[in-house]
């Protein structure tokens, strides 16, 4: 077999395995804390497959599809009137929401501390911008062009190119104007050609602010990556997952949508890419990963940490009763459903992209 093909897969599961403890492990230990039964702490779905140990009052077990895990709390799925002590519903509303929001918050948190380690070791890429393209933006003209990650933009219009700085000063000062661009890819010069798109921007000039053109192409340089102190980490670690926090809404809630958002093959494909090169770009994947998990499980869809939290809500206004079986089995049947049509949209989505080349390359 390849041995691109055993690399993908390793970090593939290592990257959904470390994701899936994380997250089930923070519903875990809350439980455990608020003095609930946890029967089973499952890594991946279907049958049971390996039990790895028991301990206690839980079976510690993998299951063969690798896309994810749960926590079985006892009682959980009861609809007893009267709760048995130690059970998920016998304990208070804010342990229930607790014990929910802890999959998400240590989501959000495996990010952050794989971010922030990353800067006192592997370093993190916030130094300077360099003339080599790190991530071509689907759709755009550099798409059109020809560019790929990873090539080394060597010259434009016969300029020798020195830096990243000069290549975006370059590209940002011709709006409209053709580029004829030299590039060197696997050993390679191969000469492409294409035209910056013009956006306005503003800029502040002897104390007033001017609208000027910019040409942009639509990829982004990579960046020198830089170590840092251990305050620095935390620091930068901060800033990353809040601007990551930031932008999913923008990306889920526009156009971009389409090209943004991904479910196991773009997850595979990405893997694949990332682990080309090498780890640093494999843990920068983990934690943005990892953080965008713990935002889309937060989302009211039934089945998911926030459908869950939207029940108890329900519950509080109610005055503590609960729904009833059938009207919470209607609930999860129609979430399943919603997350199965976002599944099959998704991957649908993901299989084209991959066909006509829209994945970034």
């Amino acid at each position: 077999m390849d041995y691109q093909v055993l690399q993908t897969a390793f970090y593939f599961l290592l990257t959904i395995g470390v994701l899936v403890v994380a997250h089930e492990f923070g519903h875990f230990i809350v439980a455990k804390w608020c003095g609930m039964r946890v029967e089973e702490f499952a890594v991946g779905f279907g049958p049971k497959w390996l039990v790895l140990a028991r301990k206690g009052d839980t079976e510690y077990t993998i299951r063969p599809i690798p896309l994810g895990g749960f926590v079985r709390i006892a009682g959980m799925e009861s609809h007893d009137e009267a709760p048995q002590p130690g059970t998920f519903f016998s304990k208070p509303i804010w342990q229930r929401n607790a014990v929910v929001l802890a999959g998400p918050i240590m989501s959000l948190l495996l990010g952050y501390v794989i971010f922030s380690i990353m800067g006192m070791t592997t370093g993190l890429d916030i130094g300077k911008p360099l003339n080599r393209v790190g991530q071509v933006i689907p759709g755009s003209e550099a798409e059109r062009m020809g560019l790929k990650m990873g090539d080394v933009i060597v010259e434009i219009n016969k300029e020798p190119i020195r830096d990243g700085e000069h290549m975006m000063r370059v590209i940002h000062n011709s709006p409209g104007k053709r580029l004829f661009v030299r590039v060197k890819r696997d050993n390679q010069l191969i000469l492409l050609s294409g035209v910056p798109k013009a956006y306005e921007v503003e800029e502040v000039k002897d104390g007033k602010k001017v609208v000027k053109k910019q040409g942009r192409l639509g990829f982004y340089p990579s960046f020198e990556t830089k170590r840092l102190s251990p305050w620095q980490s935390l620091v930068a670690g901060t800033q990353i997952t809040i601007n990551l926090v930031r932008s999913i809404p923008e990306h889920l809630f526009t156009k971009k949508v389409k090209d943004s958002v991904g479910g196991p093959v773009a997850i595979v494909y990405t893997t694949h890419t990332a682990a080309k090169e090498g780890l640093h770009r494999v843990l920068s994947f983990m934690a943005a990963l990892s953080i965008s998990l713990g935002i889309l499980n937060l989302f009211p869809i039934p089945i998911l940490d926030g459908g869950h939290l939207v029940l108890y809500f329900i519950e509080w206004l109610r005055g503590g009763r609960r729904l009833t079986a059938r009207q919470q089995m209607a609930v999860q049947v129609v979430g399943l459903a919603i997350l199965l049509s976002i599944l099959v949209l998704v991957t649908a989505n993901d299989i084209t992209r991959l066909v006509t080349g829209r994945f970034p390359q």
